[in-house]
């Protein structure tokens, strides 16, 4: 056959792909009910109480099967959050503030405290200085097992966006190293004063480690050998989304990738310090990406801020379009978790996520797409859960989603001492079926 005729046929196949997907559309009236495997953050505990609330970050698998993860208590200078008042900040272990890393092993079924953020990272309680009141970046894990992960205040508002000078304000997220063979903790400082780090990227290969700040935008990168720091100022141009500057995305030759304002991508060469600009569309209104995942090919899958599912293979400089997770164009639905299982050809999502628009019947529903077929598989909405904002595949297949919200133990629903349901951090563990037709 003629190479025309082959690309022909490929156009062809893409475009009935893309239609099958277009027909698609969620039937809101039969979504099931679940109800999942709770895996809660441990530590933080005051007055016999639990302090945690929030968690927003990514999660990774350690080369020895741990899946870390964390929760934070999201108090803030401005703001205390749970049934909590500021009558205590001194006299509590830490103060305005904080989060800690945890594992989970499947093998056992046990979690284990690992790090407290604000003492790795040597942020004090004061008056005016919010700690580390959660992780709202990667928790990423080396080829050695060590650790990587990144502050971010908590609620603190009044303080997010003035940029103040330090000890008025936050000090800014810092950046550290955990290595549990040994116990260690290496703090690699603040990259960026007063800046939450709200994205964080390593590159083993170049033992370069890169990250965004949420209120400027403002991208870094540390050399962890040189200790090099380099500042490129704002990047990540989404100025059609108001206050999500929340990803990057990092390729396995360790190219940066950021949304940029022409509804495309721009991509950052780490040897040249270059920035170029792709010649590609995203799809949706925004145009963006808000949760991405990358292939062992160097296929970069993402959804869109507004719900739209794509794919760029970098090598052949090629997007494809898998439609909106819901099959509603028209219905924007915040989902900023992704999840990919290669062996099986599937991507996962919790659809439906605390923060943006949201269709509001169809919160909280674990979305399996069938890559091969082009298709959404609808599996049942999480009860209790309120977010989700990270998501992985284990080696076994079984998907990991870091998540908040209404914790159930032992099929009992936890109450705070005010007799109201409690939020907490937690990993929902769900285990597809091999076979979803």
């Amino acid at each position: 056959m003629k190479p025309n005729k082959w690309r022909l046929l490929l156009l062809l196949a893409v475009m009935m792909g893309s239609l099958q997907a277009a027909a698609q559309q969620l039937d809101v009236k039969s979504i099931k009910k679940l109800r999942l495997s709770m895996i809660p953050v441990g530590g933080l505990e005051w007055r016999g109480e639990k302090t945690q609330n929030t968690n927003w970050n990514k999660i990774s698998q350690s080369p020895d099967g741990r899946i870390w993860f964390a929760g934070g208590d999201h108090w803030g200078t401005d703001e205390v959050t749970g049934t909590w008042d500021k009558g205590d900040r001194y006299d509590r272990l830490w103060g305005f503030g904080n989060t800690v890393l945890s594992s989970y092993d499947p093998k056992t079924d046990q979690t284990a405290v690992a790090v407290e953020f604000d003492r790795a990272s040597t942020i004090f309680s004061n008056a005016e200085t919010p700690g580390h009141g959660k992780t709202h970046s990667d928790i990423i894990t080396d080829s050695k097992g060590r650790i990587y992960f990144a502050g971010y205040l908590g609620g603190s508002y009044n303080h997010e966006y003035t940029r103040a000078y330090y000890p008025k304000s936050y000090a800014g997220g810092a950046i550290i190293r955990y290595d549990p063979t040994k116990d260690e903790v290496v703090n690699f400082g603040v990259p960026f004063p007063n800046g939450g780090i709200v994205a964080l990227k390593y590159d083993e290969k170049r033992n370069l480690i890169s990250g965004l700040t949420v209120d400027r935008a403002k991208f870094w990168s540390i050399d962890l050998t040189t200790m090099e720091l380099f500042r490129y100022e704002s990047i990540g141009r989404m100025s059609r989304v108001t206050d999500r500057v929340r990803e990057m995305i990092m390729d396995r030759d360790g190219y940066c990738y950021f949304a940029n304002d022409v509804g495309g991508l721009t991509r950052f060469d780490p040897d040249t310090h270059e920035f170029t600009d792709i010649d590609i569309k995203l799809p949706g209104k925004l145009a963006d990406f808000r949760a991405s995942v990358v292939s062992s090919k160097n296929i970069i899958y993402a959804i869109t801020t507004d719900g739209f599912v794509w794919s760029y293979d970098i090598k052949r400089n090629q997007l494809e379009e898998y439609g909106h997770i819901l099959g509603m164009p028209e219905q924007g639905h915040y989902t900023p978790n992704i999840a990919l299982d290669e062996e099986w050809g599937r991507l996962y999502f919790i659809a439906g996520n605390h923060g943006g628009p949201i269709l509001r019947e169809a919160l909280n529903l674990i979305t399996v797409l069938d890559l091969n077929k082009r298709k959404f598989h609808w599996m049942g909405q999480v009860d209790g859960l309120e977010g989700c904002f990270g998501a992985l595949v284990a080696n076994d297949h079984t998907v990991y989603f870091s998540s908040f919200g209404h914790l159930y133990e032992n099929g009992k629903l936890e109450l705070g001492r005010d007799g109201k349901p409690a939020t907490r951090p937690y990993l929902v563990k769900y285990e597809p079926p091999a076979e979803l037709d």
